[in-house]
């Protein structure tokens, strides 16, 4: 058995929006042949994964709400929220498979492995009783809900979008929560900045333009050393590719190697205490940019080292301007003072 376990079934792809909707399941196919090109799996295990019960979608999901998505799946159309994610015939089967993935990585994790990678995953924005965002359900959260009984559990979210609906979902679980996502004005989802935070939620918006200086910045002044302290058994990243900087739905400007850097020091935090990780997809926009992001950081979790990763990365790492860094550095002293606030 190798230490990292890769899920993936076929059917993940018919999990693709018709039309000129930007969630397309190529993007998964694309990093799946990157991989395959480079011979991963050599060093890792794929597995299938089971669809979803009906018992774990009620984990995060009211009953009415999957019975509402399973009728229209099968009608074939309608909307499941105010217009992001429409209808289409199967769409029901098509999450259950998902959803079923990241539950298959968790299992993985409770058999053996060290990291499970399930880059279906990661629909973030599903709440209760609604769809949101091309998401219909919520496999971080119910993944997040079933680890906590067994583990020091907590998510660092790098997805471009705030995290809403995990948010939500696991306001009154004792999970930590770390998001750092574009906002500000009129941008989806609206939620995520500073006085969203308290004890086990840590948002850190970030203005458009926020490049790699900047982002790492972040990351390492506010995230690093609250997941350093709190000590995670299990961390479940989700590694959504519209943070990059050729993504069309997000102003952020990171490069692979900004996204590497982030992996680098989970991956050795982790290994500080357990060593258990699950990676889940999330947005990403740009296809061929999130395979490339996705198979860099499979590459480093699995401890590939070749030049056909090397010839994935971007050409260089990115800056952000004068502005946008002092921006940065203000929402950092901020996020430091909220988080003395909250420790008296």
């Amino acid at each position: 058995m190798h230490k990292t376990a890769f899920i993936w079934s076929d059917s993940y792809l018919d999990y693709s929006f018709p039309g000129t909707h930007p969630f397309k399941s190529l993007r998964e196919s694309m990093a799946k042949r990157l991989m395959e090109e480079r011979s991963f799996f050599h060093e890792l295990d794929v597995l299938k994964p089971q669809p979803a019960t009906r018992q774990e979608l009620e984990i995060a999901h009211d009953r009415s709400y999957i019975d509402q998505v399973k009728m229209l799946s099968d009608i074939g159309q309608g909307m499941l929220d105010e217009g992001d994610t429409p209808v289409f015939k199967g769409i029901y089967e098509s999450a259950l498979i998902r959803v079923g993935g990241s539950i298959s990585a968790l299992k993985s994790i409770d058999s053996g492995y060290q990291h499970a990678i399930n880059i279906g995953g990661g629909f973030h924005h599903a709440k209760r009783s609604r769809a949101e965002g091309f998401c219909v359900f919520n496999d971080v959260a119910i993944i997040a809900k079933i680890a906590e009984k067994k583990y020091r559990t907590a998510i660092v979210d790098i997805d471009g979008h705030h995290g809403d609906g995990t948010e939500e979902l696991l306001k009154n679980d004792n999970i930590l929560k770390v998001s750092l996502h574009m906002f500000h004005r009129g941008f989806f989802p609206g939620t995520g900045n500073l006085e969203d935070n308290d004890e086990k939620t840590v948002n850190i918006p970030l203005p458009p333009g926020t490049a790699d200086d900047a982002y790492l910045l972040a990351f390492n002044e506010i995230a690093m050393p609250i997941l350093e302290e709190y000590r995670p058994e299990l961390l479940i990243i989700m590694e959504g590719g519209d943070s990059h900087f050729d993504d069309p739905l997000v102003e952020l400007k990171l490069s692979t190697h900004g996204y590497l850097n982030v992996i680098k020091e989970l991956h050795s935090l982790s290994h500080k205490v357990s060593g258990k990780i699950i990676l889940l997809g999330g947005g990403g926009y740009n296809y061929d940019a999130t395979a490339r992001t996705w198979v860099i950081s499979i590459a480093e979790l699995t401890g590939i080292q070749s030049i056909e990763v090397d010839t994935l990365h971007d050409c260089c790492n990115t800056f952000s301007s004068p502005f946008v860094m002092e921006k940065v550095k203000d929402t950092i002293q901020k996020i430091k003072q909220v988080r003395k606030n909250l420790a008296h």
